[in-house]
Formats: structure tokens, C-alpha cells, sequence
């Protein structure tokens, strides 16, 4: 899959093709080169000084960075004031990285009746153009978006997961009422979730790989606790 086993290095270690970019001259997508290869010469360029390839069977391997965070927490918290009281839960992660086979599925160059990432936009179009995005090319979908580091992103995200605010009637009010106790509350689940790329969720899978699942829902619910 994503990884490599070696002596030295994490089970969560990225072990991909090295992805250099986009040829402005014709909009092919390019690896670095694994110069230790003598095959497929005819696929070797040279872009800007660099020894790069047009075959992903030519890439360069290599470490890419680790699926796990260098922090990972959550803050919760309650405030109350006057009868009326606020509870927040925000959860967050801070490095790591995220192989997003999910986006590199519809990161291609079409087929009836499939989806296309809004990103194509952005593809190569002409000579001269600048982009991290090559050209569409139907016979070369496999080919660019083999697994390399070209999908690698960033798994650093905020989210707030909860949160809850409420009301408690006076004592005098909720006894004319009959009652003894009585609040009122709105909460929310799945509020908000910032991260690098929308539609991705960095706290489905810790092995940084994602999967075609549903994020979680978000709910918003209101309600009314008595006590008689």
C-alpha cells in the first residue's frame, strides 16, 4: 500500500513515488527520477536542472513524512451565568500527514458517468501554463494518478464536536408553574471541521489513508428537562 516496513522507521511512514510536478511545455506529469535505473531512458526530461521522468515505472521512492501527529487533544469546557450555562467540545490535531486516495479518484481525466474533482479546473491547458495539475489525457489517468506524494496532505484539522447551551428557570418561576425544576437547551453535534482539503476527514482512519464513508452527521437538537 502506502507504507514500508524498514528497520528505523514507523508502521505509519509514507513510502511513495516522489511527484516533481507538472511539464509547462506540455502538460505531462513528472516524477523524480530514479537515476539508479538505466530502463526507459526515453522517458527521462530534464526540467530546470532536474532529472525527471514521465513514467511512473522510472519514479524515485522514497520516506514522505508520517501519518502520525505531533499533537493530538481536545479542549472541553462549561461556563455558567445567571441561570444560563455553555458547554463546548473541540477536538484538533496539529502534523501529520494524510494519503488522500479518496481525491486522487476523481482527479482524472473523465469517463461518462463518473465524478470530477472541481480541482481539473486548474489542469494544464496550454504551453506556458503553471500548474499542479497535468492535462487531460484519458490514456494517461493511471499513469498520473498512480500513488505518489502528489496526493499527501496535510492531516492537521479543528473540529467542534459539541456544543450545548441551556436555560434553568428561576426557582419562583418554575413553582408557579409547578414544577420543580426546569431547563431549556439547544445542542449540536459535527458542528464545524477546518482541515486542508474539504470533503476530506483526517479522524476517519489514524493510519492517515482514507476510505468512500460517510462523515459524521451533524444534529441539532432542542429540548426541554422538568422535573415535577
Amino acid at each position: 500500500g502506502t507504507k514500508k516496513l524498514m528497520v528505523g522507521h514507523s508502521l505509519y511512514d509514507f513510502w511513495l513515488r516522489d511527484w516533481y510536478g507538472v511539464d509547462p511545455a506540455d502538460g505531462a506529469g513528472l516524477w523524480v527520477a530514479n537515476v539508479t535505473t538505466s530502463a526507459q531512458s526515453a522517458n527521462l526530461r530534464v526540467v530546470n536542472g532536474d532529472s525527471v521522468s514521465i513514467s511512473q515505472n522510472n519514479a524515485k521512492y522514497h520516506y514522505a513524512g508520517s501519518a502520525i501527529p505531533d499533537l493530538l487533544g481536545g479542549v472541553t469546557n462549561t461556563i455558567s451565568y445567571k441561570g444560563f450555562d455553555l458547554s463546548i467540545l473541540t477536538t484538533f490535531q496539529v502534523g501529520g500527514k494524510m494519503y488522500d486516495g479518496t481525491y486522487a479518484a476523481i482527479m482524472h481525466s473523465g469517463t461518462y458517468g463518473t465524478a470530477m474533482s472541481v480541482d481539473m479546473l486548474r489542469r494544464w491547458q496550454k504551453p506556458g501554463d503553471v500548474t499542479d495539475v497535468p492535462r487531460l489525457d484519458n490514456s494517461k489517468t493511471t499513469i498520473y494518478n498512480v500513488q505518489s506524494d502528489r496526493f499527501l496532505t496535510d492531516a492537521s484539522y479543528f473540529a467542534v464536536k459539541s456544543v450545548t447551551f441551556g436555560y434553568n428557570l428561576p426557582k419562583n418561576l418554575a413553582q408557579k408553574l409547578s414544577l420543580q425544576n426546569a431547563r431549556i437547551y439547544f445542542s449540536g453535534e459535527n458542528l464545524f471541521l477546518k482541515n486542508a482539503r474539504k470533503g476530506m476527514d483526517p479522524q476517519s482512519s489514524f493510519a492517515g489513508t482514507t476510505d468512500n464513508v460517510y462523515s459524521p452527521s451533524r444534529i441539532l437538537t432542542v429540548g426541554i428537562n422538568i422535573t415535577l
